[in-house]
């Protein structure tokens, strides 16, 4: 585990940056003085019950201030070439050096794909135009801490009235330095895109700890595809707050999977921005030896005629806990919305623990709402009937586990099914290896 830590230092920021935009400065200022006055989360509040603040607050605040995101100078022969099953690449080292790679057939597209501090210097007015709309200075105290040190990030743009045939992929590798990513997502009106948004790391043995805000904005019409795997280092932290906005008849499906790291806590969701617009966020947690995860999922209808669904299967096994917490939200005047929501648990020891607890926020009655949680542990008579049948104990397991997934898989689609089917069976055969 990682030895817990907490500074509560009361500095002044740094000087602004040589060529450091105003606006971007007096920014980071307003969410630094929002962080050294935000008061600690309480346990007391149901979204930290189980899980203790302290645990991502970094010592030497006043040192990281000055650690800033570098303009990667590689260049592109440096590189290796991108790989055809990808319509670009991206890569975020742990020293904060980060690349990106876009196909030929896109390079004069209007596309823009770069590292954060590039997009920042080369299109400021369009990253100021979104940046911290959605996860502002004032979220929240590790968001603000976020939106003042941010260090490293990427930045997507895709123009109106485009197709990309093949994913986006992006490789977030964070090492033992106290890592605060950023990514900004704006797809435009009638476009598609599929982005698979990839945190690992496993290639040193000390501690790190990261802190993720991303920001996906999707027009009207638009439809996005957002797989986010996280498969970090053992003893890493992990803290990641998402939130997308979609607009009218735009089509959101997202897919979160978690299974690295020795604390992990997400805050993801999806604004339903416009009429008819349509979410669909599925979850797969797979968690062992001492592992900690704390999910919470948030669908707010703000337009009427909205659909939502969330799906989320936890696994858990040696004394690894979840905590998940699930919010449907829909405002008053918003009629004719659907939500749906469901958290299963399946626990392969005793000493495993799943907390869960779904929560409704509907201010109108013309709405069609449900949500089911359950908690059990696997059933030993399944065991004993697939071990007659030839299989050992661990193979039946996995089996049993497979099955308990594969309802969920079969809501992704078929290219990016294999990815995730992939991922439970690593976990499955490795555990979280040192």
């Amino acid at each position: 585990m990682i030895t817990e830590t907490l500074t509560e230092q009361k500095v002044s920021f740094r000087p602004i940056a040589e060529n450091e935009p105003e606006w971007l400065y007096d920014l980071r200022i307003r969410a630094w003085n929002y962080f050294q006055e935000a008061e600690m989360p309480s346990q007391v509040e149901h979204l930290w019950k189980y899980t203790k603040p302290k645990w991502f607050m970094p010592d030497g605040l006043e040192q990281k201030m000055s650690v800033l995101p570098v303009v990667s100078e590689i260049k592109d022969e440096e590189i290796a070439p991108l790989k055809p099953e990808f319509a670009a690449f991206g890569c975020n080292h742990g020293d904060r050096v980060t690349y990106t790679q876009l196909s030929d057939e896109l390079k004069s597209s209007g596309i823009i794909f770069e590292d954060i501090q590039k997009a920042i210097n080369n299109h400021g007015e369009l990253v100021r135009k979104y940046l911290g709309q959605l996860i502002g200075y004032d979220f929240g105290k590790f968001e603000a801490l976020n939106m003042a040190l941010f260090n490293s990030g990427m930045f997507l743009y895709i123009p109106p009235d485009m197709e990309l045939g093949k994913p986006i992929y992006m490789h977030r590798h964070p090492d033992d330095k106290y890592n605060m990513p950023r990514l900004l997502v704006i797809v435009g009106d009638n476009s598609r895109a599929t982005i698979i948004d990839d945190y690992a790391g496993k290639s040193n043995d000390k501690p790190y700890n990261a802190n993720s805000a991303v920001e996906i904005f999707g027009g009207q019409n638009s439809q996005i595809r957002f797989v986010s795997p996280q498969n970090l280092y053992k003893k890493s932290r992990s803290y990641v707050t998402q939130r997308a906005r979609i607009g009218r008849h735009a089509r959101m499906f997202s897919i979160f999977v978690s299974l690295g790291a020795d604390v992990s806590k997400y805050n993801l969701g999806t604004i339903l921005n416009g009429q008819g617009a349509y979410s669909q966020m599925l979850g797969i947690l797979f968690g062992d030896d001492n592992q900690h995860f704390d999910h919470h999922t948030m669908h707010h209808h703000k337009a009427g005629e909205s659909f939502s669904n969330i799906d989320f299967k936890v696994v858990l096994k040696d004394k690894a806990l979840s905590a998940y917490t699930g919010l449907i939200k829909i405002d008053e005047n918003t009629l004719n919305c659907e939500a749906f929501q469901e958290n299963r648990n399946l626990l392969l020891n005793k000493g495993a623990r799943a907390e869960s607890i779904p929560e409704l926020e509907i201010l109108n009655d013309q709405v069609r709402c449900s949500h089911g949680a359950t908690v059990g542990p696997i059933d030993p008579e399944m065991v004993f009937y697939l071990k007659s049948r030839g299989y050992s104990t661990d193979d039946a397991v996995r089996a049993i586990v497979t099955g308990f997934i594969e309802p969920l898989l079969k809501s992704v689609p078929d290219d990016l099914r294999q990815m995730m089917q992939n991922m439970v069976q690593f976990k499955l055969r490795n555990g979280t290896g040192e």
